[in-house]
């Protein structure tokens, strides 16, 4: 009875086993495997994929053409480069040096007077280097382009001259007298828009007598043009 028994429990177990999914497997021959074979709990259904044939090509129309005559009669005519090749050599950068074709006349560039800024000490220079000369040569004009229409002149002994026109007066009727001052090795100092200047001056004296002296001059600069002369001579009596 009791391996009956054991043999019922034995059954029994199995069909439990079987029926949670569980499959009791049996020991290998080593005896060394302790696997169990289970089925698939989530209980996946097998799907088979249809077979799709391949569409057949579609076929090609073949097409005929047909070659016309051109109605109108045209001249055959052969292209040619623009330029003939030539194996001149070229420039670096590339550029072929050629004829001029246009046959124009050759022309030479001028040049031209260089100009700065007024602020500049160079343009003041060039200035007072017209003003001197303009001076010497007694040109009114060239007078006139120097100097602001503001000029204000102070002579050596006290005079004061307002505006350009009554300066170049004064500068006019001194230049006519038949003893006037003779000025000679002048230096001018530049400092921005102030400049001075020395210089020897012989002058016909009250007891008419020449005499020498020494002479100073201090100028101002305004909007590029002469504003200020202020004149100082050591008189002697």
């Amino acid at each position: 009875m009791s391996k009956v028994g054991n043999k019922a429990t034995t059954g029994r177990r199995d069909r439990e086993s079987a029926s949670n999914g569980l499959v009791r497997a049996s020991p290998t021959r080593s005896g060394l495997s302790d696997l169990n074979v289970v089925d698939n709990a989530a209980a996946m259904t097998v799907t088979e994929i249809e077979r799709v044939e391949a569409p057949e090509p579609e076929r090609v129309t073949q097409t005929h053409s047909t070659i016309i005559g051109n109605p109108a009669e045209q001249q055959v005519e052969e292209i040619r480069p623009s330029t003939p090749a030539s194996n001149a050599p070229r420039i670096a950068n590339g550029f072929k040096i050629v004829d001029n074709r246009a046959y124009q006349r050759k022309e030479r560039i001028r040049s031209t007077p260089l100009t700065v800024p007024a602020g500049d000490e160079i343009e003041y220079k060039k200035l007072f280097t017209k003003f001197e000369e303009a001076f010497t040569a007694r040109n009114m004009a060239a007078l006139r382009e120097c100097l602001s229409p503001a000029f204000t002149w102070k002579l050596p002994n006290g005079q004061v001259v307002y505006g350009r026109d009554n300066a170049l007066e004064e500068m006019e009727r001194r230049f006519a007298m038949p003893n006037g001052p003779k000025f000679s090795a002048s230096v001018w100092r530049f400092s921005g828009k102030t400049v001075l200047q020395t210089y020897d001056v012989e002058y016909m004296a009250p007891d008419g007598r020449w005499r020498q002296s020494k002479g100073f001059d201090y100028y101002e600069i305004g909007e590029g043009l002469i504003t200020l002369k202020d004149a100082y001579w050591k008189m002697i009596p």
